[in-house]
């Protein structure tokens, strides 16, 4: 007959087992043990997380944000990415560290049901507020945010993993600890509890795809200085036929007044990095492409 520990255990390493009745089984355990740490945390993660409660970094990522844009003589951008580094400065951090406080059984439900690899978030009325702010004489109309089921997926894997940490640690220190709930008390001390918890739940390195923050990075671009944006794009997989389109676009538009608001050929050429970089073609994905070009090209006009 096995242990709650090593069933839990078995459960754990079964992808095909239910995650949530998992969570129900180690709701069992954590009372045994004694551990308002773990109680905390699997309340969370079955019920969702309260608002002033903050998530895990295996809960964290950013977002690709997308949107619709109308210029004039029926000209238009369709699913036309927006680099986060345009965005209002107040929200941009919401977008580049995108929260998720989904309870593991909706996030379940949601890969189930969800066909098209994406999820949307609300933006509100971004799209309002970015108007002709991104593409040069072209005014959004409809702006959306969304990140890859794949983030659900790790999300997913990140929980169990830590399930199967804390218990096994927890075994190799008493293997008989939440067998008995008279004796769990002193089967293990408190503080041995909390490290194990602290270690295994929140101290692991969170494996999630796409938690890498879309964040500002320090690039050497000296203001009007081509060679140094050359060399910037050409260490980030830019083609050199990329590079000289640009080169001659910075040329023949007129510089900015501010961050983000290029000239209607350098805005052009970003779009078409943004549709290689969605197609793949680039090898650099939307989110980082969109904030590093928005960086490195506002550096060379030296905003």
């Amino acid at each position: 007959m096995t242990t709650l520990l090593e069933d839990i255990q078995n459960d754990a390493v079964d992808a095909s087992k239910d995650l949530s009745t998992l969570l129900r089984k180690c709701k069992l355990l954590a009372a045994r043990l004694g551990s308002q740490q773990l109680e905390d945390w699997l309340l969370w993660e079955s019920n969702g997380y309260p608002d002033d409660v903050r998530v895990p970094e295996y809960r964290v990522w950013p977002l690709r944000v997308k949107g619709h844009f109308s210029g004039s003589f029926g000209s238009g951008i369709k699913n036309a990415p927006i680099p986060t580094v345009l965005l209002p400065k107040e929200v941009r951090e919401s977008y580049e560290r995108y929260e998720c406080q989904l309870s593991i059984a909706v996030v379940e439900s949601a890969l189930r049901k969800n066909k098209s690899g994406a999820i949307q978030v609300s933006t509100g009325d971004l799209a309002l507020v970015l108007g002709t702010n991104v593409y040069e004489h072209q005014n959004c109309v409809q702006a959306w945010a969304e990140f890859s089921t794949a983030n659900l997926v790790e999300l997913l894997n990140s929980v169990r993993n830590r399930l199967l940490d804390f218990t096994l640690a927890v075994w190799k220190a008493e293997p008989s600890a939440g067998e008995s709930p008279s004796s769990s008390a002193t089967a293990l001390k408190p503080d041995q509890l909390t490290q194990i918890f602290n270690t295994t739940v929140y101290g692991g390195a969170a494996n999630v795809l796409g938690t890498a923050v879309e964040s500002t990075v320090a690039f050497n671009v000296a203001p009007n200085n081509f060679e140094s944006l050359r060399k910037i794009l050409k260490n980030n997989s830019v083609s050199d036929e990329d590079i000289g389109a640009l080169e001659a676009a910075l040329k023949k538009d007129d510089p900015p007044s501010s961050e983000g608001r290029f000239g209607p050929r350098v805005s052009t050429w970003i779009a078409s990095m943004m549709k290689k970089a969605s197609e793949g073609s680039w090898g650099v994905g939307i989110a980082t492409g969109g904030n590093l070009l928005a960086q490195v090209i506002s550096k060379f006009y030296g905003l």
